[in-house]
C-alpha cells in the first residue's frame, strides 16, 4: 500500500540461520530497481522446525483498510498419515502431528493471519480476528487456523473477503480418521 510514497516491498522468507524462522520483513525500494538492504524491518517472525520440508510455505496479501494477510503452512509431515490428518502423539513423533502448530491457538503456523503494518515497523491488532489481545494462551494475530498448507492467499478490495488455496486432505475416501480430499 502507499508504494509511491513510502517505497515498502513486502517479503516472506526463510534466512540462512538458527534458529530456523520464517521473516515477513518490509524493505525499502531504492529507485524502481534496488532494494535497500539495511532497510529491512522484521514485522513478525513465524518459529519453524528445520527438520521438516513439508508445508512451510505462504502468501501476503492487503486487504482495504490497509491490513497485512499472512498465511503460514503447519509445518507438518504428512506422509506417515494415510492420506488423512497427520495427528501423531507418539514420542519422538513432533514432526508429525498437526496439533503443535494448526490447531495450536499459541502457534502461528497452519494459519492466515491479519496484522495491520505500522510506520516505524510494528503492528497493531485489527478487530474481530480470532482471539482478542491479551487472551490467555492465544496469539492474536490469528484471524484464521486449522490449515494445512494455505499456500497462496488473495483479497477482495471492495469486501476484504479472504480466499486461499489449501493442501486439503490425501485420502480418496471418509473414515474414521478424517474426510476425503476434495
Amino acid at each position: 500500500p502507499d508504494f509511491a510514497t513510502n517505497h515498502y516491498i513486502w517479503f516472506f522468507y526463510t534466512p540462512n540461520a538458527q534458529p530456523a524462522h520464517q521473516n515477513i520483513s518490509r524493505f525499502t525500494m531504492i529507485g524502481e530497481d534496488s532494494i535497500n538492504m539495511a532497510s529491512e524491518k522484521i514485522v513478525i517472525q513465524v518459529p519453524i522446525d528445520l527438520e521438516v520440508s513439508a508445508h512451510t510455505g505462504g502468501s501476503l496479501a492487503w486487504d482495504k483498510d490497509k491490513n497485512l494477510f499472512i498465511s503460514t503452512g503447519d509445518n507438518t509431515v504428512p506422509f506417515e498419515s494415510d492420506g488423512y490428518a497427520p495427528l501423531d502423539e507418539r514420542t519422538g513423533r513432533k514432526t508429525f502431528d498437526a496439533q503443535r502448530s494448526a490447531s495450536n491457538t499459541n502457534d502461528l503456523r497452519g494459519k492466515v493471519l491479519r496484522i495491520h503494518p505500522e510506520a516505524d515497523g510494528s503492528y497493531t491488532i485489527p478487530d474481530a480476528n480470532m482471539f482478542a489481545k491479551g487472551t490467555e494462551g492465544t496469539r492474536p494475530e490469528i484471524y484464521t487456523m486449522g490449515c494445512r498448507n494455505p499456500y497462496r492467499i488473495a483479497i477482495n478490495q471492495q469486501t476484504s473477503t479472504v480466499y486461499w488455496g489449501e493442501v486439503g486432505p490425501d485420502a480418496g475416501d471418509d473414515s474414521r480418521h478424517g474426510p476425503r480430499g476434495y
